[in-house]
């Protein structure tokens, strides 16, 4: 039986038409901000044990982290390049807020966001923000904020310059251009803080994150959550 939510459904899908925000098909009602086809094709890493992964293991030695977790591989010429590309480079924002959404409903069933107290999302330089026009760990954080409950800390840390670009450098280069990269700029009244980036590749930028928040707060725990993992 065809309801009124239905026609009026088809109806704005006739006049306002939306695309994958991938391969760019034209969606059908019940598909959101990717199709079907492009939403099956991201390489998930179908990480279950959060304390003991490929992600935690990146901060072994480093710093003490709770909890990690991945949502898909990053590969080069996959649709997970793909729509990293169009969150970042794109301007389409709205892509990190519906992905950080579809992960914490997952995790929020598996009991991934008990006994974390706030989101912080890694902050980007006021340059690199300008250029932007936002910051996609921000959005990703956003998406999960809304789902979980938790609080948005957007301003408590901040990054104090614009370091070059990690693409092309090696494991010892990255972690020197990002040493000392951030600081603790507000109170942070929580005790269990989730760190939220777009890619995880050797976790120097995290690293230099959680570890400005672990000098100015000790005994903080910190949780690892990235839409992809290189």
């Amino acid at each position: 039986m065809i309801t009124l939510q239905t026609l009026y459904h088809d109806l704005c899908n006739l006049l306002n038409p939306r695309f994958c925000g991938i391969c760019d098909s034209r969606l059908n009602p019940s598909e959101q901000k990717l199709c079907a086809k492009c939403l099956m094709r991201l390489p998930y890493l179908f990480i279950e044990n959060y304390y003991d992964n490929d992600v935690s293991r990146l901060f072994w030695g480093r710093v003490p982290v709770e909890r990690a977790y991945s949502h898909f591989r990053y590969l080069h010429d996959s649709e997970a390049h793909r729509f990293m590309v169009m969150l970042k480079y794109k301007h389409r924002p709205d892509l990190g807020v519906w992905m950080g959404g579809v992960v914490a409903r997952e995790l929020l069933s598996q009991d991934f966001f008990d006994g974390i107290d706030c989101i912080i999302p890694v902050p980007l330089h006021w340059r690199r923000y300008l250029t932007r026009g936002y910051n996609q760990s921000t959005q990703i954080a956003r998406g999960i904020a809304k789902v979980t409950g938790l609080p948005l800390l957007k301003r408590h840390v901040r990054r104090i310059r614009n370091n070059e670009t990690q693409t092309h450098k090696t494991s010892s280069e990255r972690f020197q251009n990002v040493e000392n990269l951030f600081r603790v700029r507000r109170k942070i009244p929580y005790s269990h803080v989730l760190l939220v980036d777009d890619v995880l590749t050797t976790g120097a930028t995290l690293t230099s994150c959680a570890q400005a928040i672990l000098d100015k707060y000790p005994t903080m725990c910190i949780s690892i959550l990235t839409l992809a993992k290189a």
